[in-house]
């Protein structure tokens, strides 16, 4: 008897000091192309996301013309798409638990698919299949499991409407349904009747509300402040380990002259996963055009990230590469990822 309490003693120590881990470029909730990661999602005042919507809906009356585009975005680890996919649709059994917290000790996918519309009045983009997955496997003596895995697909809409020169207001609206699954637990307690409902996914169905606006200062290097307010709405069920508060986001930036191109440098202030310190907030980012060809980078507390992308009359084509910080009590270490997306436009 006293053996097994000191043994359960002993779980309950390791889980107190296992907190969650996200990749730096994969966060639960955030639904982003492959440029929007490259900034180190620092997108606020970028007037113009070439592989998708404005992070800011203000922007929507710069568009030129009206396009409607398809972008299909993929990492590293996409070997366990179909894997995460069964385990979020609840297919649970022995093979799947022991590819997923067995071989190697993290894990870490997504993949989506998006259809863009935008023009000079309205801007919508559907999401029919949005995967985000990403597990870490510690303690090889009594493995710890730290797992995420959502599965969403969902609608948005975006208008703006300049009301004086340079100082723009616009709205999105979000309806968003997910499947997710997100849980720390001991690899052993699976084996058990209570360890059978740890894998069990959570639904829920979301409409949000984010009004925003942002204003050019000037005409030289087009200083811009941009404001957002981001997951004002209602939400389904709440539940405390998927968190999304509303929440003030802040943006500055400036497009300094270059010999050849044209640069965006932006700084935004915004939460990613809810749960960071006031300077983990701070994202930098920069975007250069030259031609058809965007060069991005970007850096905040979680690791740096760059990438490539081609716009070449109806096909389109990016590379991305971040760097990940994972951070509990006992590890501060990095890993890698690289971001794939191919697109086609009208």
């Amino acid at each position: 008897m006293r053996l097994a309490l000191t043994i359960l003693l002993l779980s309950l120590q390791g889980l107190a000091e296992l907190s969650f881990s996200s990749n730096a470029r994969t966060f639960e909730t955030q639904h982003s192309s492959i440029v929007v990661k490259g900034l180190a999602h620092s997108c606020l005042t970028i007037m113009t996301i070439p592989d998708g919507l404005p992070c800011n809906p203000a922007y929507t009356p710069l568009n030129k013309k009206p396009s409607l585009g398809i972008e299909i975005l993929l990492s590293n680890g996409y070997s366990s798409l179909e894997n995460l996919r069964s385990l979020l649709s609840n297919k649970i059994n022995q093979e799947l638990a022991d590819t997923l917290f067995s071989k190697g000790k993290i894990l870490q996918i997504e993949s989506n698919i998006d259809i863009n519309f935008r023009s000079k009045y309205l801007n919508g983009q559907y999401s029919p299949m949005t995967v985000k997955g990403f597990s870490v496997v510690r303690n090889e003596a009594n493995p710890d499991v730290d797992l995420y895995a959502v599965e969403e697909k969902g609608f948005s809409f975006q208008s703006g409407y300049e009301i004086t020169d340079n100082f723009y207001t616009g709205a999105q609206v979000r309806l968003v349904n997910r499947k997710f699954i997100r849980r720390q637990f001991k690899l052993v307690s699976l084996g058990t009747q209570a360890g059978a409902d740890y894998l069990k996914p959570k639904e829920q169905t979301a409409t949000y509300f984010e009004p925003a606006a942002s204003w050019i200062i000037a005409e030289a290097w087009k200083p811009r402040i941009s404001l957002l307010v981001a997951n004002l709405g209602t939400i389904s069920e709440n539940h405390d380990e998927l968190k999304t508060p509303v929440e003030p986001q802040v943006g500055f930036g400036f497009s300094p002259p270059v010999m050849w191109g044209d640069l965006d440098i932006s700084l935004e202030y915004r939460s990613m996963t809810y749960e960071e310190s006031n300077f983990d907030k701070l994202h930098i980012g920069s975007l250069y055009r030259f031609g058809s060809m965007y060069l991005t980078g970007g850096i905040d507390a979680n690791g740096i990230s760059s990438g490539v992308y081609y716009s070449l009359d109806k096909i389109n084509a990016g590379i991305m590469y971040s760097t990940t910080r994972f951070v509990n009590d006992n590890e501060d270490f990095f890993t890698q990822t690289v971001y794939m997306q191919l697109g086609w436009q009208i």
